[in-house]
């Protein structure tokens, strides 16, 4: 798989990617557009009592993630984190969110 499969649709370094969003079987969102070096798809969602979207397979400890007013917004975090991931060739962790 090339860098390019992580980066999303018309993506680059210096320009922000567009998304697109499929229904998670767990009430979040698959975000295609966001892919990790094993393959997994980026999730996001905002099943959780104080209602703010989150990366659904954040590494970070739940106390430490970081929380979004928009879909979008985690979105695009989440492409970040999954673009540190392809520099730094972490393809060793598993993630939650395996493409359906």
């Amino acid at each position: 798989m090339s860098s390019s499969d992580h980066r999303g649709p018309s993506a680059s370094p210096s320009t922000r990617p567009e998304f697109t969003y499929s229904r998670w079987r767990h009430g979040g969102w698959y975000v295609h557009g966001v892919r990790y070096p094993n393959g997994a798809i980026g999730c996001v969602s905002r099943n959780y009592p104080d209602g703010k979207w989150r990366i659904v397979c954040d590494p970070r400890p739940f106390e430490e993630r970081p929380t979004f007013q928009k879909r979008e917004d985690a979105a695009m975090a989440e492409w970040r984190l999954a673009q540190a991931e392809v520099l730094e060739s972490n393809s060793g962790t598993p993630r939650c969110c395996s493409q359906p």
